[in-house]
């Protein structure tokens, strides 16, 4: 772990992790020093009814449980009155009272986690007795402060929830690393919208003359400060699996390296599993991928016509078993050695979403692709991604350099929920949008990369492609990102 020092808060510096991105208290102060200290808009008094029959009824249609016990970490009483009119027997628990083990019981069946995460003294600690406690179909809702909500990111160095009270300050990405590690998964991650908030934070801002901004509704109602996550126990493997997705069409030519490269490939403390989706060739790539079907680490998936890019690697995804997942193109223009390095992020807890860029820095930054029997088409091709780079960086307020990179390694665990629909190409900006929007962060990692000209077999169109990420870019900013309403239900 790499620490620098941040800001002040109170007088106390904030240390950040260069690796992961989280900020905490450093020294930490010694628990309940500062139970005054936090601005009283943010005390769990404020807090309404409204906000505790949504958290509650949440919690229950994702669980799926109607009836039990439910614990509450930081005491709550409309969580606590709203459990009891759901039919639950509501235990409340102080912070204090939790890190300490009093009065902790045997087993529950549901646990809300409300503004305590940032507040423990070890919160990785903290999750793995929530799951210690929690019965067979039991779930768990985290409520907390996230660095990257639309508040933080307005207020910056003001943010409310930059005080001595919070030990942790959190951003999406490192409470979900803090979930997958303490043995938590199938996570649902949203936006804690507070109307009290509104009222108690934004409204007075707005009566005080402060930017007209702030007196829009719309941008009210987006302006919250806390993200919730809906997890639930899953089994944690003691070595991690790479779920490898190849799909493949007319690739008669490479296909067979790229497959014996694959299953050459080795990592220490990694198993590798191979899913090749074949979309009814014409080149005789079908027979090639038949002939692995005996193989114990490749499952194949065969189609009855091509339908897509976007098509082939959602049908992998549905079958995938991997703790993390890789995209692979049955070609050769990328270097199977990256692999080692773009793991390593995700094994390391540092990351949970890893882009491979093709750009390298010693070189020119915008010609990613050289061929030589189309120097015009090349040139055509490198100008479209300067463009596309720059419409995407604008439109999800990002400073990526290569999106549409085909290495994407994510955990499984990332696209749980999330709805794809794109079968072609445009599934590449389709997928990064919908994980930036979930709340993850990618890590850009520069990788090998020889690109192949039309003539030795590029599939990318010139004229239909180009219009299909363009919807891309539009539909995917404000369509919804989960499956259906009821995908708290999915389980």
């Amino acid at each position: 772990m790499h620490l620098e020092y941040e800001f002040l808060v109170e007088r106390s510096p904030v240390c950040g992790c260069q690796t992961c991105g989280l900020l905490f208290l450093n020294p930490t102060p010694e628990s309940g020093s500062d139970e005054q200290s936090a601005p009283l808009a943010q005390d769990s008094s404020r807090f309404d009814a409204a906000n505790a029959e949504t958290i509650v009824n949440d919690l229950i249609r994702y669980s799926g449980v109607q009836t039990g016990q439910l614990l509450i970490i930081g005491p709550n009483e409309h969580l606590t009155n709203a459990s009891r009119r759901r039919g639950f027997e509501p235990v409340s628990l102080s912070l204090r009272d939790f890190e300490s083990g009093t009065g902790l019981p045997a087993k529950v069946d549901l646990c809300i986690l409300f503004s305590s995460l940032q507040k423990m003294s070890d919160p990785l600690s903290g999750l793995k007795t929530v799951r210690r406690l929690l019965n067979g179909r039991a779930a768990a809702m985290i409520v907390s402060p996230t660095t990257d909500s639309k508040a933080a990111r307005v207020f910056r160095s003001s943010w409310w929830e930059f005080n001595r009270q919070n030990r942790f300050y959190f951003s999406t990405d490192t409470v979900q690393t803090l979930l997958i590690k303490a043995g938590f998964g199938d996570t649902i991650i949203s936006p804690a919208h507070s109307f009290t908030f509104f009222e108690s934070v934004v409204s007075p801002l707005a009566r005080r003359g402060g930017s007209p901004l702030l007196r829009r509704q719309r941008f009210q109602h987006d302006l919250y400060s806390s993200t919730r996550f809906l997890v639930r126990p899953k089994p944690v493997r003691e070595t991690p699996v790479l779920s490898v997705i190849v799909p493949v069409y007319n690739e008669g030519v490479t296909f067979a390296t790229v497959m014996d490269q694959l299953l050459e490939k080795s990592m220490d403390g990694v198993q590798i599993e191979i899913i090749i989706v074949e979309s009814n060739s014409t080149d005789g790539t079908r027979e090639q991928v038949q002939t692995y079907a005996s193989h114990p680490r490749v499952t194949i998936i065969l189609h009855d016509k091509p339908m897509g890019k976007g098509f082939a690697v959602r049908a992998g995804l549905k079958v995938a078993t991997g703790d993390i997942i890789l995209i692979q193109d049955a070609d050769l223009e990328y270097d199977l050695n990256d692999y080692e390095a773009l793991i390593a992020p995700l094994l390391r807890f540092e990351t949970n979403f890893v882009l491979g860029s093709r750009h390298n820095s010693s070189e020119n930054t915008w010609k990613i692709r050289k061929f030589n029997d189309s120097a015009g088409v090349a040139a055509f091709f490198n100008i479209g991604h300067l463009l596309f780079l720059t419409l995407f960086n604008v439109l999800y307020s990002q400073r990526l350099t290569d999106p549409f990179t085909m290495f994407k390694v994510f955990r499984r665990d990332c696209i749980w929920g999330l709805v794809f629909e794109c079968n072609r190409f445009d599934f590449d900006h389709e997928i990064v949008i919908k994980l930036l929007r979930k709340g993850y962060k990618p890590l850009e990692l520069p990788v090998n990369y020889a690109s192949r000209s039309m003539k030795e077999g590029k599939k990318v169109t010139i004229l239909r492609d180009p219009l299909t990420w363009i919807r891309a870019l539009f539909k995917f900013r404000t369509a919804p990102i989960y499956e259906t309403s009821d995908v708290l239900a999915k389980g």
